[in-house]
């Protein structure tokens, strides 16, 4: 019998599952890699520091089956730039989509129009995240390094080029850049031209179950493989994850809350927002992966248990109290902008915030209030999304945020829509795991991919919380869009004095 490894290149650690090629999982494997965070909006990661982890994953995967490993397929983080200069020596670090250290060349490109044109051109939401925008900050700042750099490229391609030589991306992974354009699928040649940047200084573009040939023999022996071994370029973790739980068109939405979150939904046609809501990033030519990515999702969750309750109280903890109090948490509302925010309000100098606060406020409405606003953050993700392309059937949600039943129930609540928990918990490496199947011809399309997924349980919305949620949500709303003028005085108030936050 042959295997498949689908791997999964995350922000914080590289995982490893191991398949049957009937789908079944039979071992993973993670390991997890710092953050560089020495300078005010930095966030890089060592390449060198991910290719190891991702070595020594393969390999011990590979021991289990005695390197019975037919195919290794790739999910990636999103986003990510890595300069190479001549030779393909590494010039940057990984700039992650965390690095917030372009926003100003953000705040001046939507001033000037220019990131209006790219996001219509290319379905990248105006964000540091991007990576057209961390160009023009390298251009501007660094300008000598953006001329050494001979390819830019992103942690998945980076890999792959290591394991194989081949210096290639894929249309998922392409879209994430901002230089995709959505109409022809290839690189926007005169947005290049407005930020001088040549083609020949970015990775080929193929599609995600492309083979790319030929592992270097030294790896082939490194990490217990055969030369039968295939290597399949892979695409991005939002579109394997929304696939990977059985959303493959408009008819459901993909809610995946981790450390951070998504809502996600594929769409049979490109469709942008006149305010730039949500992204658009193309597949192929009869699917676009549509979306909105948020900052804060557990990672406020994590903050709030322990600066609210201590470092003693568990989750559970947290949650059974929360639960103590009625929907609305007695109209305390609270905006979980601890860390910028990208959807819905696309503003990296945002701030989190409780609003009517009040006397009789203990911590079971704090904490209640701290669920509400994380999921209120991930409705308005979503408003644009139901405007657009209609309302869904149900929400199928995945991620460490959402194990419990009363955070279930109240995804449900306060969507107003059934949620249907998805048992797979590797959803990305299950997705990779079949596209390595259609890129060998095992398989013919991604279709049968749904077979596979079973829903553990449903959660109806219960009437009479709706109806709170219908009530304090627009207030929720108007309070952000009151804020959002207020965020970046804030922001230049903490740069100022830094050492009042120490």
């Amino acid at each position: 019998m042959d295997y498949i490894i689908g791997m999964d290149i995350g922000t914080t650690a590289s995982k490893g599952v191991l398949y049957q090629e009937n789908g079944k999982k039979i071992a993973e494997a993670t390991i997890p890699y710092p953050l560089i965070q020495e300078k005010v909006d930095q966030a890089e990661e060592d390449p060198q520091v991910i290719f190891d982890a991702v070595q020594k994953i393969i390999f011990d995967l590979s021991k289990k089956v005695s390197g019975k490993i037919s195919a290794i397929s790739w999910s990636s983080q999103m986003h990510s730039l890595i300069g190479l200069g001549k030779d393909n020596q590494l010039l940057t670090n990984s700039i992650t989509w965390a690095d917030n250290r372009s926003r100003e060349v953000v705040t001046t490109a939507k001033k000037s129009g220019l990131a209006n044109s790219i996001y219509q051109r290319t379905g990248m939401p105006p964000h540091p995240m991007a990576p057209v925008y961390k160009l023009l900050w390298i251009k501007e700042e660094l300008p000598e390094l953006f001329t050494q750099v001979q390819k830019w490229i992103g942690i998945k391609e980076y890999i792959i080029w290591r394991l194989t030589g081949k210096m290639m991306t894929d249309i998922t992974m392409a879209a994430g850049t901002g230089l995709l354009n959505l109409k022809n699928l290839s690189w926007d040649e005169d947005l290049l031209n407005q930020i001088n940047l040549e083609k020949e200084k970015l990775p080929t573009l193929d599609k995600p179950e492309t083979v790319v040939e030929g592992i270097i023999p030294n790896y082939i022996q490194k990490l217990g493989l055969s030369d039968q071994t295939k290597i399949i370029l892979g695409a991005s973790d939002g579109y394997l994850s929304t696939i990977g739980v059985g959303v493959l068109n408009e008819k459901s939405f993909a809610l995946n809350v981790g450390t951070s979150g998504a809502v996600r939904v594929i769409a049979p046609e490109v469709v942008v927002d006149s305010e730039n809501r949500f992204f658009c990033y193309p597949v192929d030519k009869k699917h676009y992966l549509l979306g909105g990515p948020v900052n804060n999702g557990g990672i406020v969750f994590e903050w709030a248990r322990k600066t609210i309750f201590g470092p003693d109280q568990t989750a559970e903890d947290f949650i059974n109290v929360a639960e103590s109090v009625p929907a609305g948490s007695n109209g305390l509302i609270f905006h979980p902008y601890l860390g910028g925010e990208r959807a819905p309000i696309w503003n990296a100098q945002a701030r989190g915030s409780f609003i009517g606060l009040t006397r009789n406020h203990t911590k079971p409405q704090m904490a209640r209030s701290v669920l509400e606003g994380i999921v209120f953050n991930l409705l308005g993700a979503a408003r644009g999304l139901r405007e657009k392309i209609g309302e869904p059937d149900a929400l199928r949600v995945t991620g460490g945020f959402v194990k419990s039943d009363f955070v279930r129930q109240l995804i449900a609540d306060i969507f107003n829509l059934p949620v249907i928990v998805i048992k797979n918990d590797q959803s990305g490496t299950l997705a990779a795991m079949f596209l390595a199947q259609v890129g060998m011809k095992k398989e013919a399309d991604l279709e049968k991919i749904a077979k596979k997924i079973d829903g553990s349980k449903i959660y109806f919305p219960n009437p009479k919380n709706v109806a709170v949620y219908q009530d304090i949500i627009p207030i929720y709303r108007e309070v952000e869009h009151d804020l959002d003028q207020s965020y970046e005085k804030i922001a230049s108030f903490q740069e100022k004095y830094p050492k009042l936050f120490e």
